[in-house]
């Protein structure tokens, strides 16, 4: 959901009265190829930004595993980010922070799936035990509840090759037969589907595990959010504005999905601001199972509020 390193975009907030601080504060947001992220795009586009006092650019980030260390690294201010990744590195003591929701992944209207090759049928996990099966990140939410799914099914998730492999590679790799299949996000998923390079499985394995959960949302370091709410508060409303533009504009938001995706996907994601710590819970247990973390973190202390 790979190469290492990572991309930063730096976005300078113009001076405004709204903003406490005479220095204009400097944003670098990354971002992951995926639709999750279609209303940041929107409020660039249109015009929110910059009614803010943000000036925007966007870059793709190759990899979110790298996102909390470059946040902390000052490198980006704000990243996209997942709960299996992000709560490690709350417990290993990084200074992070989520600041906005951004989408859900509900039973029905899965965005991210099991896609495999034409001649590799997914019915059950018995049939990926000894395939070769990518994910976004090792430890990311794709690969984690895929283990869980698993252990569900009652294998054991060290019998299925699970390897690393960026979200752009995912179609090639499967075509030339390196893995077998791939978790993948909307729109890659529809670009595997719709070349014929590969088909998506049956069994949706994330909502098999989690009917609704929190998929993609947005981070900070909670020191620099406590000194930035006018910045934090103003990309909070300008990410509703763009939810809510694309419900009454779906055409022209396919346009910009395409200018900063490069395609479009037929499936719109569930997309949410909201962000609560109870969101975390069932990540947080998956994690302790999967030794990803070792010991529980209160949820409470995960989302910023304003001091």
């Amino acid at each position: 959901m790979i190469a290492r390193g990572f991309v930063a975009v730096v976005v300078t907030l113009v001076c405004l009265p709204a903003f406490a601080s005479t220095t204009p504060a400097k944003i670098n947001i990354g971002y992951a190829t995926a639709a999750d992220y279609l209303p940041a795009f929107v409020f660039k586009e249109n015009g929110c930004f910059t009614a803010n006092g943000i000036d925007a650019q966007f870059t793709r980030m190759p990899v979110t595993t790298n996102i909390p260390a470059a946040i902390i690294a000052d490198t980006l201010q704000i990243g996209a980010n997942t709960a299996t990744l992000f709560l490690p590195a709350v417990e290993n003591g990084l200074d992070l922070i989520a600041v906005a929701g951004g989408t859900q992944l509900l039973k029905g209207n899965e965005t991210l799936s099991l896609v495999t090759s034409k001649s590799f049928l997914v019915k059950s996990g018995a049939d990926v035990v000894g395939k070769r099966i990518g994910v976004p990140g090792i430890n990311s939410v794709a690969d984690v509840v895929f283990r869980k799914w698993l252990k569900n099914e009652g294998i054991d998730p060290a019998k299925v090759k699970i390897v690393e492999t960026p979200f752009p590679q995912m179609k090639d790799l499967i075509k030339a037969g390196t893995i077998d299949g791939a978790i993948a996000v909307e729109p890659i998923r529809s670009s595997i589907v719709n070349e014929g390079i590969g088909q998506r499985s049956t069994i949706e394995y994330h909502s098999a595990v989690m009917p609704k959960s929190i998929l993609a949302f947005w981070t900070a370091s909670k020191k620099w959010a406590d000194k930035n709410p006018q910045a934090i508060s103003a990309f909070q409303k300008c990410l509703k504005e763009g939810i809510a533009w694309i419900g009454s504009n779906p055409d022209a938001a396919r346009d910009i999905e395409k200018k900063y995706l490069g395609f479009n996907t037929p499936v719109r994601p569930d997309w949410d601001v909201e962000i609560k710590g109870e969101d975390f819970d069932l990540f947080v247990d998956m994690n302790l199972e999967f030794g990803v973390m070792k010991k529980r973190t209160d949820p409470k202390t995960l989302v910023w509020s304003k001091p």
